[in-house]
């Protein structure tokens, strides 16, 4: 009796511990955004990385209020591998789920720790909720979240089955109203309680098919062609999903949560190049990037990546690369766990140094030397998706391709828009880098090179 007495009392001292004013995180995730998809400039050395003919305010204030990572990355090319990439801390290769429609793929769901679970067992005051595009084929409630919607996936902002690039017309496009109203009640009910707090915002917007307020298209349609690079209603659609954002934004301003929360927004991927997509196009909407989704170019993998919150300096940007699997180790040290213990190896980093620091930050060339690595053995896809992998390094990008053997590197530090493919020129570097990325692939349990009658591979 006396034993339980004391492991109460003991919990009720870590609780009061843990009390002391916790930060709240909010991430919102958005679904095939190109980096220069909004008024956002997300480099100020270069003129065009913003989007002409985009309106979208909110963007614009986190940016103003926060910090913009010129060299954001999604983990992968696609929504679902990004995705449980955010959630375990883990490169693509690592978790092995590098599929998008195969369900079937194995995963052992009691192995790993997942961000939220993370959090809550550091803390366990915290209250953790998933709202919107899930897309990863486990219920949320496995990886740790208290609060969600379900298993959802592309359906409720599109359709799975059958795919249309058309545009839709609807007051709530891509359930952009209905997802700020979700987010509103959920930090409502929060700040009554007084409970610190994650939310994920997984937004469906901008994945086909094309939603739009009507009266928005009238407005951008407006618009020269050739200032806004895109169908007119995909701006529309864009707009409205900048609407949603705001409200979340106000609504922390009202409540007198906006002090102590950090605020991350950032994409699963770049945006689909043109509607409909056609391989080769002139017309991409990640201009001046080249690519785009299913391409580990930088279209397809350099997203929006923007963090607002205590003790972040306002309308800075830092230019240390930082990819979607570092989000699990930032929001935890963010939490206040300075050491990071999990079942699972992690290949995300914490870049809080960055936050506080920018390009100041004394291990910033931690960052610039670490490998990045992508990895999409995808055979056979819409004449769209290719099968390779990418490794970034020091500045220098080399992409594989294990359908032609062929190599590209490109110097990105200078060369974001991948014009000069130097691996015949640089042949040491390709070759090194080459290696490195094989090496890579093999220790985490991948197959050099990729099975093409895998199933999984398809």
């Amino acid at each position: 009796m006396q034993s339980i007495k004391l492991l109460a009392i003991a919990l009720l001292f870590s609780i009061n511990v843990f009390a002391e004013n916790p930060p709240n995180f909010i991430l919102i995730l958005t679904d095939d955004q190109a980096w220069s998809g909004s008024s956002v400039r997300m480099d100020n050395r270069i003129s065009n990385s913003y989007g002409d003919g985009y309106i979208t305010p909110a963007m614009k204030r986190l940016a103003r209020e926060g910090m913009r990572f010129s060299a954001g990355y999604a983990a992968g090319p696609v929504c679902v591998p990004s995705r449980y990439s955010i959630q375990l801390g883990q490169s693509v290769a690592r978790h092995g789920m590098t599929s998008v429609f195969k369900r079937n793929l194995p995963f052992d769901y009691d192995t790993p720790d997942t961000l939220a679970e993370l959090l809550k067992r550091y803390n366990p005051l915290y209250k953790t909720a998933h709202i919107g595009k899930w897309h990863i084929q486990t219920d949320p409630s496995n990886f740790g979240f208290d609060v969600s919607d379900g298993l959802t996936g592309n359906v409720e902002g599109g359709d799975d089955n059958k795919t249309s690039y058309t545009v839709r017309y609807d007051k709530d496009p891509k359930r952009t109203v209905t997802l700020k109203k979700r987010a509103e009640d959920f930090l409502k009910e929060q700040a009554k309680l007084n409970q610190p707090f994650f939310l994920q915002i997984s937004h469906y917007a901008n994945h086909v098919w094309i939603e739009a307020d009507p009266e928005d298209v009238k407005k951008y349609e407006l618009i020269p062609e050739d200032k806004r690079l895109r169908p007119a209603a995909y701006s529309a659609m864009t707009e409205a999903l900048d609407r949603s954002i705001n409200g979340v934004l106000n609504s922390l301003d009202e409540l007198g949560l906006s002090k102590n929360t950090y605020v991350i927004f950032t994409s699963d991927n770049g945006a689909v190049p043109c509607f409909p997509p056609k391989p080769n196009s002139k017309d991409n909407i990640n201009k001046p990037l080249r690519g785009g989704k299913w391409s580990l170019l930088e279209g397809g993998i350099r997203v929006p990546f923007i963090i607002k919150g205590p003790n972040i300096k306002p309308n800075s940007q830092c230019n240390g690369p930082v990819v979607g699997t570092d989000l699990l180790p930032t929001i935890l040290e963010l939490a206040g766990q300075k050491k990071l213990t999990t079942s699972q190896p992690i290949d995300g980093i914490s870049f809080t140094s960055l936050l506080f620091n920018g390009n100041n930050a004394i291990d910033i060339d931690t960052f610039y030397n670490r490998s990045l690595t992508w990895h999409f053995p995808r055979f056979n896809q819409w004449n769209m998706a290719h099968a390779e992998s990418a490794i970034r390094k020091n500045g220098w990008k080399l992409i594989y391709s294990w359908e032609t053997k062929q190599r590209r590197l490109y110097y990105v530090l200078a060369d974001y828009m991948e014009k000069f493919n130097v691996a015949s020129i640089e042949e040491e570097k390709a070759d090194e880098l080459q290696e490195e990325l094989f090496e890579y692939l093999q220790s985490v349990g991948q197959s050099v090179p990729p099975n093409k009658n895998d199933p999984s591979n398809k």
